[in-house]
């Protein structure tokens, strides 16, 4: 998967146009999100993951592929210490999820399962329906 790709797919489905979603290509702050917004008057980044699901469930989701570098651990760290709201979206071959940067640290460790029990969302692919990204928006708005 594309984590262009995914975030293209998540600005087709968001549900509300005044909110402002935008991708940063940003070189000079290292580990700094993909995705910066303003949801309803709150500000929030994401960082967009696209791994492969592995065959095994007990296999870690990033184990081998897409995996959280230190430098974003580092940032989302600084994020939460600062007061700042970060979330991780997953969007996996079969789903979508979105997990809070306290689990940042950990993340890599993660099997998929494991991750659909601390996600704040999730729906399972294509998450076209627009109640789906409605909630998605109320949790970022409410978080």
């Amino acid at each position: 998967m594309s984590e262009s790709i995914d975030y293209k797919a998540f600005k087709r489905n968001w549900p509300e146009p005044r909110d402002r979603i935008d991708r940063i290509e940003n070189v000079v702050v290292v580990g700094m999100p993909d995705v910066n917004s303003c949801i309803g008057g709150k500000e929030c980044w994401l960082e967009f993951k696209s791994p492969t699901e592995p065959k095994r469930a007990t296999t870690k989701l990033f184990g081998s592929n897409h995996k959280v570098s230190q430098e974003q651990m580092n940032w989302f760290k600084r994020q939460s210490n600062a007061g700042g709201e970060a979330y991780f979206m997953i969007v996996t071959d079969k789903r979508w999820l979105l997990i809070h940067g306290e689990w940042a640290d950990q993340i890599n460790e993660f099997t998929v399962g494991e991750l659909i029990l601390k996600s704040k969302w999730h729906f399972k692919k294509p998450a076209r329906g627009k109640e789906q990204w409605e909630l998605l928006r109320t949790i970022l708005i409410n978080s």
